[in-house]
């Protein structure tokens, strides 16, 4: 939304609204397929041992089921109703968060940096939604660049140690 608002100069409720809902929709798919993925890393943490899927409250089955319909749902509401530019950001931030930024917490600090881009693409969606293009009045790709190098240092910083 954030992204949407600074970039139009007059705010389009319907266009706001779908991006905002195809964009949670995937945001939540990607949540989903996180939680479904730390099973086995949640179950030895005490922060995270009584979520719902560690305590078989909700089924992975269930859980994939719902990562599978809200992320479908997003992509299709995105391609569909707001251009297809905002779909393929979403779809592509949603298999970076859960196959490669998920699985890479375990083995690399380098996570943070790849986290950098999973944080740096929703604005960018609202961004392109809004203007239909992904140049900027503002420093906009600026803001990309630094939590790309926020990444760069805590990588840095905790390879150090």
């Amino acid at each position: 939304m954030v992204g949407y608002l600074v970039a139009c100069d007059a705010i389009n409720l319907s266009t706001l609204a779908l991006t905002s809902l195809g964009t949670f929709l995937t945001s939540s798919s990607a949540a989903s397929l996180n939680q479904l993925l730390e099973i086995p890393f949640d179950s030895q943490m005490n922060r995270t041992k009584d979520r719902v899927l560690v305590q078989s409250n909700i089924s992975p089955e269930g859980t994939l089921a719902f990562a599978l319909a809200t992320g479908i749902s997003g992509i299709v509401i995105l391609s569909t109703l707001v251009s297809s530019a905002t779909a393929m950001l979403a779809f592509g931030n949603l298999i970076l968060y859960s196959f490669i930024y998920t699985p890479m917490k375990r083995y690399s600090v380098a996570n943070t940096f790849v986290g950098s881009f999973v944080g740096a693409i929703p604005p960018i969606i609202g961004w392109h939604a809004a203007t239909g293009s992904f140049d900027s009045g503002l420093d906009f790709w600026g803001d990309f660049r630094l939590l790309c190098a926020w990444g760069n240092f805590i990588l840095l910083a905790t390879s150090s140690f």
